[in-house]
């Protein structure tokens, strides 16, 4: 049996390697910097007392004072103040003869000067030397004094090695400490930068992306829509089976993915998604002539547009969709109107019955019957067609619920349709305008409802008029448009369903707003093609 090895994990590998790496790089520049550092501090140093030295020989104090026209008390002060101002260990100001004339232990004045390397500076010359004198090694500099051109002593500024030493382990340390500051920033930005990554793949392993990454592939290539992903450069990044599929059915042929989407797809509008950020839904579309449905959504990265999707469906298959669902619909809210209507009657009889008002009983189920036989006589009278009657029927119980008086013209009929399908679409126009008409009113005083139903040769003309308060002229305008409604989010379906029914069946639906007040909303089926009048 196979044993599973402990993983590290990501962030714990993450976090590993970038602190090897970071302690790595600062260990070799903690080195060159230090290298480095020591030797432009002893540079620094250096400068300092050579520069200091020169000041000091071409001072007038040290000049006069060689010449004997200052005394030597004169000297040493002036030393001592430059010592003291410039953080040095020593200002000597010595004769020819390598006698001083100042020292920081006065009992060294007039005393030689210590260390055998002053031996150049009498001879004019200007340097930096390292040696061994009265205070312990230092690194000192020598500088000629001159009267005009005539040399009449010189200058020595040093530094005892012991306090450059302690200045350049002060820069040591400092570094080290830098290192180490930096070394602890770049632990807790590499934990930092592994907790991003990790935010950034939701938290999960390779091994689990991995798998989520051909389950959600999986599930793209199972749905019935198609789906294609672009880039921020609108270049085509997914292409499922059922986009492929649509897209052969188009006449296309050939890869997608890696081709810009305005070569593949020039009504993709996803240029406009991408670049505005506005998601469009349920929009008509087409791929080479094929009619599609087609949503399109911005794809967002941390806030940020990083491409763009859009989904699609043949809308041959989703008019057959819709068409089904709207019938069905339409029968179950008459089915639950009729429910209701019969149930709040049986409420009536119960009660009438356990009160033992029988003879009230009788007047109230002969006028109910009576009532419902003089509404299903005039409907069954004149629509010959037993799905459309019984739907209407449905829709005037409905109507009766909710105070409303919907009423079929004195003049309408309908003969029986040819087939089923000729029935569902009747009923599914009839459906909608009726809806319709009905939230149109709304909850006005005057609340009637017109229908006509009318046949004429090969056509039915129908229409459904209102008493609500009309639509305004840009609504007309939009009317029967995709998604479009006055009513809100999610709506603007109902209309433009029943639009299309009618041009399938070679008519056209109209509305305008009538005279006395509210919609009428007309329309012409050929329902009986190859029939006589």
């Amino acid at each position: 049996m196979s044993r599973t090895r402990p993983v590290i994990r990501l962030r714990a590998r993450i976090t590993l390697l970038v602190s090897l790496i970071l302690g790595l790089a600062l260990l070799v520049t903690g080195v060159l910097v230090d290298w480095k550092m020591e030797q432009q501090a002893r540079e620094a140093f250096g400068e300092k007392v050579v520069l200091l030295s020169r000041i000091v020989a071409e001072s007038d104090i040290a000049r006069e004072g060689l010449l004997g026209k200052r005394s030597p008390d004169e000297v040493q002060a002036f030393a001592e103040r430059i010592r003291l101002e410039s953080a040095t260990d020593y200002v000597v100001v010595m004769g020819m003869d390598g006698l001083r004339l100042s020292h920081p232990t006065p009992t060294q004045i007039g005393a030689r000067f210590a260390g055998g390397d002053d031996a150049d500076v009498y001879r004019g010359r200007s340097y930096l030397s390292v040696a061994q004198g009265t205070l312990g090694v230092s690194l000192r500099a020598f500088t000629p004094v001159r009267d005009g051109e005539r040399q009449v002593g010189a200058v020595a500024v040093g530094m005892l090695m012991s306090g450059v030493d302690r200045a350049v382990v002060s820069v040591q340390k400092r570094i080290l400490f830098g290192g180490a500051v930096g070394f602890a920033a770049g632990i807790l930005g590499a934990m930092y930068l592994a907790g991003r990554i990790k935010g950034i793949l939701m938290g999960m392993e390779p091994q689990e992306i991995s798998t989520v990454l051909q389950q959600r592939n999986a599930m793209l290539h199972s749905v019935r829509e198609g789906v294609l992903g672009v880039n921020r450069d609108l270049v085509v990044t997914i292409v499922n089976e059922e986009a492929l599929r649509l897209f052969a059915r188009a006449g296309s042929h050939g890869e997608l993915v890696g081709r810009n989407v305005e070569e593949v797809l020039p009504s993709s509008r996803l240029r406009g998604v991408v670049e505005t950020g506005q998601a469009e839904y349920d929009q008509e579309g087409d791929i080479l002539g094929l009619p599609i449905l087609t949503n399109r959504v911005p794809v967002l990265v941390e806030g940020r547009i990083a491409g763009a999707l859009a989904t699609f469906r043949d809308k041959t298959e989703v008019n057959r969709l819709a068409e089904q669902l709207t019938g069905v619909r339409f029968y179950a809210d008459a089915l639950r109107a009729q429910t209701h209507e019969f149930m709040n009657k049986l409420h009536v009889i119960l009660g009438l019955v356990k009160l033992e008002e029988y003879e009230r009983l009788e007047t109230y189920i002969t006028g109910v019957a009576g009532r419902l036989d003089d509404e299903v006589g005039f409907v069954v009278q004149r629509i010959k067609d037993p799905v459309v009657a019984g739907f209407l029927l449905a829709r005037f119980a409905s109507a009766r619920e909710q105070n409303i008086l919907m009423r079929l013209d004195e003049d309408a009929s309908l003969p029986p349709c040819p087939d089923g399908a000729a029935s569902h679409d009747l009923v599914t126009v009839l459906g909608n305008l009726l809806e319709n008409a009905v939230e149109a009113i709304g909850d006005r005083t005057h609340r009637e409802i017109q229908v006509s139903l009318r046949p004429e040769e090969d056509d039915v003309h129908l229409s459904v008029a209102d008493t609500g308060p009309g639509l305004p002229e840009d609504v007309l305008a939009r009317a029967f448009t995709l998604g479009f409604s006055t009513k809100g989010e999610n709506r603007g379906f109902g209309l433009w369903q029943a639009a299309r029914t009618v041009e399938a069946r070679g008519g056209r639906l109209e509305a305008r707003n009538r005279e006395e007040g509210g919609a009428l909303f007309t329309a012409s089926l050929r329902l009986f093609p190859g029939e006589e009048a």
